[in-house]
């Protein structure tokens, strides 16, 4: 009996780890406060055959010409938190953007990390 029962806990959490490691699968309105005001983007995230994909698009206010951020790249997905990469392009040459983040429900609260500063990043869920 007690073997059984051990089974089917062994089960269970087998089958809820991949559910809650893909809590930030979606899509997302994320907000950075940057120093100079707040950035906002339509966040996409998505399960792939190799992992996870990050994209972003409707960035506002739009970027500044010539600047332009890439997608994700080492996407970590670990139960309810996350961190990637991205590099932004600019006229001065690229930079690199480090974001952690923890997903409670249909919002995620976290950081962005450039050239050692870090600023809020925070994000809602879009309900479709």
């Amino acid at each position: 009996m007690r073997a059984a029962a051990l089974s089917v806990l062994l089960a269970a959490a087998t089958f809820a780890a991949p559910a809650s490691a893909q809590s930030f699968v979606g899509e997302w309105r994320a907000t950075a406060q940057a120093p100079d005001g707040e950035i906002s983007e339509t966040l996409t995230v998505e399960k792939t055959a190799d992992g996870f994909s990050v994209t972003a698009k409707d960035v506002q206010p739009p970027p500044a010409e010539g600047m332009s951020a890439g997608p994700g790249m080492e996407i970590k997905l670990e139960g309810d938190s996350f961190s990637y990469k991205r590099i932004v392009s600019t006229p001065q040459g690229p930079l690199e953007i480090v974001y952690n983040g923890t997903v409670t429900g249909d919002t995620f609260t976290g950081t962005g990390e450039i050239m050692g500063f870090s600023v809020p990043y925070n994000g809602v869920r879009v309900k479709k």
